[in-house]
């Protein structure tokens, strides 16, 4: 039994759904749309490794491991940089290319896709994706590795970070740009600019394309209101705490009162 084989086999026992993955570049050595619905059987996994003794190790992302990995190469851009101290202690990488893996929990039930540049460098790799785990050695010789003390098994899978759910609904802003209820337009044709927005709201960070503040409308400590533009410039708000459009939109105007 290779060392590949007998980690895909234990990252199978842990529940996690695997491939064997092409030494040369990192693809699947054959199809493997079906691990994305359920997990290869131990004969599977012998047979693979049988006829690809050289083959590394992939985990698929997505419900079937309940995993989602955020993919970071600093040689891409520095957002790993900014988010790598805002994440907690979970299961993590080392990738052959110098980048990291950070394994988050996916509860039963969530359907996360994968995301592209979530930030500069940074990808979410989720479902319909997966990644190359070790002992895989990557095509420039140097091995995939566990980071001490933060391999599986070492600590929990960590559920997936608040800061993470804030990029996510950047990227996919939810259907907030209903009309402005009578209440909030106070005489207005139309609801507030985005640049009008930021002015009034406190704690504002740019992340990703959109930005992260307080919500006015609760409250907040944490900061919870993900701000961005849709298109014709259609102001899109979301709150994670539940506040609707219209209550941001009143709480606002409320703050715009002397």
């Amino acid at each position: 039994m290779t060392r590949a084989d007998n980690a895909a086999l234990g990252y199978r026992r842990a529940g996690l759904s695997v491939i064997a993955t092409r030494p040369e570049d990192k693809r699947p050595c054959g199809p493997w749309k079906a691990y994305q619905r359920r997990r290869p059987t131990e004969d599977e996994v012998h047979s693979w490794y049988r006829h690809h003794p050289g083959a590394g190790v992939g985990i698929v992302c997505g419900s079937i491991s309940g995993l989602v990995v955020v993919d970071g190469d600093p040689r891409n851009g520095g957002g790993l940089a900014e988010l790598a101290p805002r994440l907690p202690p979970t299961p993590t990488v080392e990738t052959g290319g110098g980048g990291r893996h950070y394994y988050f929990h996916l509860p039963i039930g969530l359907r996360v896709a994968k995301v592209p540049a979530l930030l500069p460098g940074v990808d979410l790799q989720a479902e319909g994706s997966y990644v190359v785990a070790p002992p895989t050695v990557h095509p420039s010789g140097r091995p995939y590795r566990w980071l001490p003390g933060l391999a599986l098994g070492d600590v929990p899978l960590a559920p997936l970070p608040l800061v993470v759910r804030h990029l996510l609904a950047l990227h996919r802003p939810p259907p907030a740009d209903r009309p402005v209820p009578a209440r909030a337009r106070r005489g207005h044709d139309a609801g507030p600019s985005l640049e009008t927005v930021l002015s009034r709201l406190e704690g504002v960070r740019r992340v990703g394309s959109g930005w992260l503040a307080r919500c006015p409308a609760h409250p907040d400590r944490e900061p919870s209101l993900s701000v961005g533009a849709g298109e014709g410039g259609r102001l899109l708000l979301h709150c994670f705490a539940g506040c609707d459009f219209g209550e941001i939109v009143h709480a606002l105007a409320e703050e715009a009162i002397p």
